[in-house]
C-alpha cells in the first residue's frame, strides 16, 4: 500500500514538473502578437531582451522590453523578439537569423529596431570577431532596408560577471570579449551605419547586483536598461 501511494505522489510530481517545463517552452518560443496601430518597437536578441532573468518574477511587467512599453505608453506596441541563447554569428551554435523571432520582428513592420545580440558570441566556440563584425552591420542594413525604413539602434551587450563562489562566468560567457572586442565593434558598426548607440555595458558595467546569476538582468537590471533605451529613444 506504501508503495502505490509513493508511486502515485512520483507520477503526480512528474506531471507537475512536465507542465511547468510546457510552459515554460511556450514562454520561451512564442512571438509576440503584433496588432494594428501605433509606433512598433522590434526588441530583437537573446535571453537578455527575452527576460530570463525575470521569467520567474512576473517576465510580461518586469522585462526590459515591458518596462519600455510602461514609460513609453499606449501611443507605442513594444514588441519582445529577444529568443533565449541565439547569436548574431550565422556559425554560432543558436543563429539568431535561423529563428522563427527573425521572421517574426521582420513581418512587424517596426518603426523602430533595437538590436542587442552579442553575449552568446563570445562563447569560445561561437567567437570571429571578423565575422560579428561583419554579419552586424549586415542585419542593421537589414532592417534600415525594411518597407518602413525603420529608426534602428545599436545596443552593446551588458558586462558578465563572475558570481561569488564561482570561478568563470555563467554558460561560457566571456567578458573579456565583451568588453574588449564586441562592446568597440558594435560601436564601430553604429558609427559606420550612421545610426544610434545605446550603451548598456556603460550603464551597468558597475552593478553585478542587477544580474544575480552574473549574465541575466534581474528586475532593477532590467528598469535600469529600459530607462536607458528610453533615453536614448528620446533624445
Amino acid at each position: 500500500m506504501l508503495l502505490k501511494i509513493v508511486l502515485i505522489i512520483l507520477l503526480s510530481l512528474a506531471a507537475v514538473v512536465g507542465l511547468i517545463f510546457a510552459y515554460l517552452a511556450h514562454l520561451v518560443n512564442r512571438t509576440p502578437k503584433v496588432k494594428a496601430g501605433g509606433i512598433r518597437v522590434a526588441c530583437v536578441g537573446d535571453s537578455i531582451t527575452q527576460g530570463m532573468g525575470v521569467l520567474f518574477d512576473h517576465v510580461d511587467r518586469n522585462s526590459y522590453p515591458a518596462l519600455l512599453q510602461g514609460m513609453l505608453g499606449g501611443e507605442y506596441q513594444v514588441l519582445n523578439f529577444g529568443h533565449s541563447a541565439r547569436t548574431l554569428l550565422d556559425s554560432g551554435d543558436h543563429p539568431y537569423r535561423k529563428s522563427h523571432f527573425f521572421a517574426a520582428s521582420l513581418a512587424s513592420d517596426p518603426a523602430i529596431v533595437l538590436i542587442l545580440l552579442g553575449s552568446n558570441d563570445s562563447k569560445p566556440y561561437n567567437w570571429n570577431a571578423a565575422e560579428y563584425e561583419r554579419q552586424l552591420a549586415e542585419l542593421v542594413e537589414t532592417y534600415k532596408a525594411l518597407p518602413g525604413r525603420p529608426s534602428v539602434y545599436l545596443m552593446t551587450p551588458p558586462p558578465a560577471f563572475v558570481v561569488k563562489g564561482k570561478k568563470k562566468v555563467a554558460f561560457d560567457i566571456q567578458d573579456d570579449v565583451l568588453r574588449r572586442e564586441i562592446v568597440p565593434i558594435v560601436k564601430r558598426v553604429a558609427e559606420r551605419s550612421r545610426i544610434p548607440t545605446i550603451d548598456l555595458f556603460a550603464a551597468t558595467q558597475e552593478h553585478a547586483e542587477y544580474f544575480p546569476d552574473g549574465v541575466h538582468p534581474n528586475a532593477a537590471g532590467d528598469k535600469v536598461i529600459a530607462q536607458t533605451v528610453y533615453a536614448a529613444l528620446k533624445a
